[in-house]
């Protein structure tokens, strides 16, 4: 956080700078030009060049992490689209299972709910009892 803090304030002091700089219209020697081994110029502001360095530093930082970020989502993805693989084939195997369990149960259930019907109220398939009638002075019992 202090570091944002700097580099914010750095920033700021330093895009502020030209605003309060002499503008002169010295001509530059050339053999100062070629020999300028800073971005920043030969005499620079001390401003100018924190901001530089603070600048380059951000950017390495900030290559270095995305280099680290590429060599890990190389690492993951392969483990990831793996797992994504099989996570779906373990779906589709259960989902398939659960489909044929169900259509048991609905056929187990079905059959059991024919089969007290048929206990109860009787087949219609089967033939109707036979009605034996005897006078009531016979007992029943002699057949």
């Amino acid at each position: 956080m202090k570091m944002m803090k700097t580099v914010l304030i750095t920033s700021t002091v330093l895009m502020s700078t030209p605003l309060w700089a002499q503008t002169g219209t010295a001509t530059p020697s050339s053999t100062a030009s070629a020999n300028q081994s800073a971005p920043y110029g030969d005499n620079p502001n001390i401003f100018k060049v924190l901001g530089h360095k603070a600048q380059q530093k951000v950017q390495n930082t900030a290559e270095k992490v995305d280099t680290a970020a590429q060599k890990g989502i190389a690492k993951v993805k392969p483990k990831v689209e793996n797992a994504w693989e099989e996570t779906k084939d373990f779906a589709t195997e259960k989902s398939a299972i659960a489909k044929e369990k169900s259509q048991h149960a609905a056929a187990t259930v079905n059959q059991k709910l024919n089969d007290t019907k048929d206990h109860i109220i009787g087949s219609p398939n089967d033939q109707p009892a036979p009605i034996i009638s005897h006078p009531l002075s016979e007992s029943s019992t002699n057949n």
